[in-house]
């Protein structure tokens, strides 16, 4: 028969939610199997032991912990980034931690951790499916309403150039004529956001296409000091893509890394299998994900400018448009994907682009 430990074990590992018993000295009496997943390690390897030792000096759950047994009263914390082993990505996770004890007597707490990182990856997802969408119905209506008056400009400004005769005057339609045909090619590349619907998928070799964009731009002049590293999964299938817009979108990238890192640094392009699988919000269950990681060792992203640099006209070069990583995330999203930038710890920034292996792909 079944004993009463056992019983108990069996439910809360059963749970969806992560359960750590600690005692009054900081040292785990009992951890179930959510637990486990989540810290990436074992409840064998962590009985008896204090918090610290395991989940180390800076752990969100340690300060937790202090207060609830300091204070004799549940506190908690939300959205924490837990770093996982293995270069596993991190998690992000709400944490509470409760005194135990009988009466006024307060001998341990217990910490639950509840893993929302697969709630905050479709919240993600959906932000910038949402913005792409908002972006192409800006962009469709200002480019329509833009276009029109710009070309009257232009031609009025080539029918003055034919009447002047005076060699000095002639400078001034012709400003007009280049400042003109510089806002229809910023219209251009607006004009991006609104075709959605024009994909032409089909079976790709992604690092074909990687290997071939490397190929035709790196032995431009800006490339000559940059060491170019590339470091493909062979296990990654045939993807369905859009062979020219996933191009566009990797070429944005790979050309916003060199001139980052002016004319000398290390550029990687690393592709993987994703280790999980990721929500779908337009097909049933989750996707199998292909990771393909754009590394570079220039100046880096500033914190302030982070949440902005998918946003349209955003940019802080002086000859930019503002419109290279918008347009990048518009594809990709259309892909059903999902792009992202991040800090490296040694310096630099990281792009991410994530695509779905489809079915039958």
């Amino acid at each position: 028969m079944t004993g009463a430990g056992d019983r108990l074990r069996a439910i809360l590992d059963s749970l969806r939610v992560g359960v750590i018993a600690i005692d009054a000295n900081g040292r785990t009496e009992l951890q179930n199997a959510e637990a486990s997943r989540i810290l990436g390690v074992s409840a064998t390897a962590t009985r008896g032991r204090k918090l610290e030792a395991y989940l180390g000096p800076e752990h969100p759950a340690l300060s937790l912990f202090a207060e609830a047994l300091r204070n004799q009263r549940e506190v908690s914390a939300h959205a924490c980034t837990l770093p996982q082993p293995f270069g596993k990505e991190p998690l992000i996770v709400d944490l509470a931690a409760s005194p135990i004890g009988v009466g006024d007597e307060v001998d341990g707490a217990v910490l639950t951790l509840r893993d929302r990182t697969i709630g905050s990856e479709l919240e993600s997802l959906m932000d910038q499916r949402a913005l792409s969408e908002l972006f192409s119905q800006l962009a469709a209506g200002f480019a329509h309403e833009v276009r029109n008056p710009l070309g009257g400009i232009r031609g009025c400004s080539e029918l003055l150039s034919d009447k002047l005769n005076d060699s000095e005057l002639q400078r001034y339609p012709e400003l007009i004529r280049d400042e003109t045909d510089r806002i229809l090619r910023l219209l251009d590349g607006l004009s991006e956001f609104t075709r959605g619907g024009d994909l032409r998928l089909q079976p790709v070799n992604l690092h074909q296409v990687l290997d071939k964009l490397l190929e035709l731009h790196s032995h431009a002049a800006g490339w000559r000091g940059v060491e170019v590293v590339r470091e493909y999964d062979p296990s990654i299938p045939e993807l369905e893509l859009d062979p020219d817009r996933m191009t566009q979108v990797f070429l944005n990238l790979v050309r916003n890394a060199v001139q980052a890192m002016g004319d000398r640094g290390r550029l990687v392009l690393r592709t993987r299998m994703d280790a999980q699988f990721q929500i779908s919000s337009d097909e049933k269950g989750r996707l199998r994900m292909v990771r393909v990681d754009i590394d570079d060792t220039g100046h880096g992203i500033s914190e302030k400018d982070m949440p902005h640099i998918f946003t349209p006209f955003f940019t802080r070069r002086e000859q930019g448009t503002g419109l290279g990583l918008a347009v990048s995330q518009h594809w990709v999203v259309r892909h059903g994907g999902r792009i992202q930038a991040f800090h490296l710890p040694e310096g630099g920034t990281r792009m991410r682009v994530q695509l779905p292996v489809r079915r039958g792909a």
